[in-house]
């Protein structure tokens, strides 16, 4: 009796894991404190890229002097595959500090990131979270623009500029860089509660409850019938004894 009701319990509990677990998977948090910069078709020698924000009167993100205001870490790996990290260090009289074509740079020019973390072929950009959200960087100067950089920081190319949309949504923040040209895609997820996706949604939910209680009822009667087979058989044989 003792272990048909445990298999009972367990088979409970594991479907509630399954449903609800696969219920999680509509949940969805953005990494607002972060900008994924990719590109490709850079020019020649390029290490890392920069956002370059557009110039605006009594810029309340500028950073107090010229200097770089985040660190630069380059992630590579050894000849035995393991991971290294390598800092850059930019002077402050570099091309890049002193670049302004209506646009200058992000690292330089303000005071919002905290790390350049710069792999081969994108570079994420850790946003100060106490300071702004990554959609606060297109809400606050509208468009900007992407420059490739050496190891030196001089600029060796810069794309066309791009306004990404104005929201007040939590989003993933994702700058994507081909050569000249430059897109910008604020990932917002999955919104359950409108339109299509609120009644599929729904009918996930719904069918996911009648089916917990289905298998729990179910699982109670086969338990029932299964403790009351057992005390009718044992009942049986202590008759049979007497």
């Amino acid at each position: 009796m003792k272990k048909s009701i445990k298999a009972a319990i367990a088979l409970i509990f594991t479907v509630f894991t399954c449903i609800f677990g696969g219920m999680n998977a509509f949940a969805w948090v953005a990494a607002d404190g972060l900008v994924w910069i990719r590109y490709t078709n850079a020019p020649e020698g390029t290490v890392f890229a920069d956002i370059l924000l557009k110039k605006t009167d009594d810029d309340k993100y500028a950073s107090a002097d010229g200097k770089a205001s985040a660190s630069l870490v380059i992630y590579g790996e050894d000849e035995n595959g393991r991971r290294t990290e390598t800092p850059l260090t930019l002077d402050e009289n570099c091309e890049l500090a002193k670049y302004d074509d209506g646009y200058t740079s992000c690292l330089f020019g303000r005071d919002i990131a905290t790390e350049y973390r710069i792999h081969s072929s994108d570079v994420d950009v850790i946003l100060d979270e106490q300071k702004l959200k990554n959609i606060d960087i297109s809400n606050y100067y509208g468009s900007f623009k992407v420059a490739y950089c050496d190891e030196k920081g001089n600029v060796l190319g810069v794309t066309e500029p791009v306004e990404p949309e104005y929201t007040d949504r939590e989003a993933n923040f994702y700058v994507n860089a081909d050569g000249s040209s430059l897109e910008c895609q604020l990932d917002h997820g999955i919104d359950v509660g409108k339109g299509l996706t609120a009644i599929v949604f729904g009918t996930v939910i719904a069918v996911c409850i009648i089916a917990v209680l289905g298998i729990a009822v179910i699982a109670a009667i086969v338990v029932t019938i299964i403790l009351i087979a057992r005390h009718s058989k044992k009942k049986d044989k202590q008759q049979y004894r007497q």
